[in-house]
């Protein structure tokens, strides 16, 4: 896995936060305010701690802004002041925006931000509209603040506008992030290993990103769009030819983290297929042992 030699593409950034990235607002009871009620901001991510070079990367892209803390396997990223939120974390999503419904809670959180900035935090008034805000963010509100602020005004979330053709690294970005590069072992009797190797790259998400994913297939010009239980989609790309064009495609606009070492290893395996070695008893025990080391296994420790 690379280290911390390499400059984070702005597009690659934006598309990991649409996959991993959270903008969080805390609203508590605080005997310190005049209010009665404490505002927290958080621009967050958390990851397994072997992902700890990516955030740290992260971070630094980020002009070293926030602080990065470990809690066993987890490792979080967060940026909490107010002055960084305003001229570091903003400004970029401002130029690279997120393109996932996540869009709509960047631009809920600047909104609460540019409240805060204005003072209006400090007066029940700009409470109300702060809360009024919140609620339409991520998870709404907590049945406490529905008690205290039963009267919420109801507007819509933010309409996001989605580009028809898919920055690059945005979507190496959002893959590092959400993608999963799949072996599939079956049996099958034409082999004479009784086998045969088949290779998908998904991603899944909520299905209110469907016109995302079909703007990243457009973009890509092969998969398809399954629906993967009640709510939720799934971009699927198989066949060995655009498998072999994806690897091509990820090699140039790259997969980073933790996750770049499955990508490694579902490339031997694709190379495997391409000269016939997977036909061999030989060449699948070599492919089940890489497929045993990839995606969950590879963050139990002792997987490397």
């Amino acid at each position: 896995m690379k280290k911390l030699n390499y400059k984070l593409d702005s597009n690659w950034v934006s598309g990991f936060v649409d996959g991993e990235g959270c903008f969080y607002v805390r609203i508590s009871k605080s005997k310190r305010h005049k209010t009665g009620w404490g505002i927290y901001l958080s621009f967050e991510m958390g990851l397994n701690l072997r992902d700890k070079d990516l955030l740290l990367q992260i971070k630094s892209f980020f002009n070293n802004a926030g602080n990065i803390y470990e809690n066993k396997n987890i490792i979080k990223y967060q940026v909490r002041s107010v002055n960084e939120l305003t001229n570091v974390i903003i400004p970029h999503f401002d130029k690279y925006p997120l393109i996932t419904q996540k869009q709509g809670d960047f631009i809920i959180f600047k909104n609460i931000v540019e409240l805060i900035n204005k003072g209006e935090h400090l007066t029940n008034d700009g409470l109300v509209k702060i809360v009024n805000l919140k609620a339409y963010l991520n998870w709404g509100l907590s049945s406490e603040l529905k008690n205290y602020f039963p009267e919420i005004i109801e507007t819509k979330r933010p309409l996001i506008i989605i580009p028809n053709n898919v920055d690059y690294n945005w979507i190496a970005g959002f893959f590092s992030a959400e993608g999963c590069f799949f072996i599939n072992i079956f049996k099958d009797n034409q082999y004479k290993n009784g086998y045969s190797v088949k290779l998908q790259i998904r991603v899944s998400q909520h299905s209110k990103e469907k016109l995302l994913f079909n703007n990243i297939m457009y973009t890509l010009k092969c998969g398809i769009i399954s629906k993967h239980g009640k709510d939720s989609i799934v971009y699927i790309i198989s066949g060995f030819y655009n498998i072999k064009k994806l690897i091509l495609f990820f090699t140039k606009y790259e997969i980073r983290g933790i996750k770049s070492l499955n990508f490694q290893d579902f490339c031997k395996v694709a190379e495997f297929i391409n000269i016939k070695t997977h036909i061999t008893i030989k060449g699948l025990e070599e492919i089940r042992n890489i497929k045993s080391r990839m995606n969950k296994a590879r963050y139990i420790t002792s997987n490397i």
